[in-house]
């Protein structure tokens, strides 16, 4: 049978043999404890397992979107087909807490797809919500665990091996006409620094993406906010790998910094913890850029972080509750008027 017509595309059609064959163990029944859609669908599935099994009592399950348009859009970006091939190839050899996988499946059109995950509540794992203060102890956490996974894959032949598939970010073509309707809708209740960024991003839309590209290449996970953090005790995990790629590091630990630091924090450590991180590159075998070169990539990469939050606001509650995006923009504006990040950027785009 054609892979596109064995996968099964909503919650619904998941059934106890279709679960027997994939996981190998029988499975007497399963029933559906929560379903929702997001930027894709994600459903929580609970087990009656037979005497003797091995399998959990609850599997964490993303697979298609019901809607229409967010389905293509999934589609035309490669999200899913991407997600799944990195829970199929990759999420057992990074140096990186994510969720275990019990199965993961797409074909070359992207259009099904699914992953069977650990249900990380069901497992006692936290989460962190925009409201938590993240102290610096917790920030140094991840960046040591960024410098795992980036030194990993540190200008490694296999992107032109098995890892041909990973590509670098995706410049979608919808995120100009979607930065368009933030800024004539909320340009006028938001700082300056939205506008103008705004603004430049879509006069010099080309030359920024091919900033973001300068510096050695690695894995990146490419989309590392509050929402795709967990906690399994003291240790920092990542989820929602849909937008994993082929970059420089600093895309990752410029959104991360830029989305997390506040205030105080932000003024008295941004460059120590950069310091920081260089070092644990450096302790992972890595020749890491000069400081002053993090820095740089550090004021660009910041801005990275600012479309996806204001093409998500453009989309209203569609993929993130509104006032999640406003509160992540809050942030990430003070961010980028502290280190200049539109300054920085418009020198190299504007010459």
């Amino acid at each position: 049978m054609p892979l596109s017509l064995s996968l099964p595309i909503t919650p619904a059609e998941i059934s106890a043999d279709w679960l027997s064959d994939v996981l190998g163990e029988p499975v007497a029944g399963v029933s559906v404890v929560d379903a929702h859609d997001g930027t894709t669908g994600r459903a929580v599935l609970a087990l009656e397992r037979v005497s003797g099994s091995t399998l959990p009592s609850r599997l964490f399950v993303k697979l298609p979107p019901g809607d229409a348009m967010q389905r293509a859009f999934v589609v035309s970006s490669g999200m899913g087909r991407r997600e799944a091939m990195f829970y199929q190839q990759l999420s057992a050899q990074v140096p990186v807490r994510v969720p275990h996988c019990y199965y993961a499946a797409t074909d070359e059109s992207g259009e099904p797809y699914i992953m069977l995950l650990e249900d990380l509540e069901a497992g006692g794992c936290s989460f962190r919500t925009p409201a938590s203060h993240a102290s610096i102890d917790y920030i140094e956490r991840v960046l040591a665990c960024f410098a795992r996974l980036h030194a990993s894959f540190w200008s490694s032949p296999r992107f032109e091996q098995d890892l041909s598939w990973v590509e670098p970010p995706l410049q979608h073509p919808i995120a100009v006409d979607l930065i368009a309707v933030a800024l004539e809708q909320h340009a006028q209740n938001m700082p300056p620094v939205f506008r103008a960024f705004g603004e430049l991003y879509l006069k010099h839309t080309d030359a920024i993406h091919a900033l973001w590209h300068r510096g050695e290449h690695t894995l990146i996970h490419g989309d590392v906010h509050d929402g795709n953090l967990f906690a399994d005790g003291a240790e920092p995990g990542f989820l929602d790998w849909a937008l994993l790629a082929k970059g420089p590091a600093m895309r990752d630990v410029g959104y991360f910094l830029a989305g997390t630091l506040r205030g105080k924090d932000r003024e008295e450590h941004q460059r120590p913890l950069l310091a920081y991180y260089q070092a644990q590159l450096q302790a992972n075998g890595v020749a890491a850029p000069a400081i002053e070169a993090l820095w740089q990539q550090y004021q660009w990469h910041a801005a990275y972080v600012w479309v996806g939050a204001a093409v998500t606001l453009a989309m209203g509650d569609a993929w993130q509750p509104v006032n999640y995006s406003l509160a992540a923009l809050q942030k990430i504006h003070a961010a980028m008027d502290s280190i200049g990040s539109v300054g920085a950027i418009e020198e190299q785009v504007s010459g």
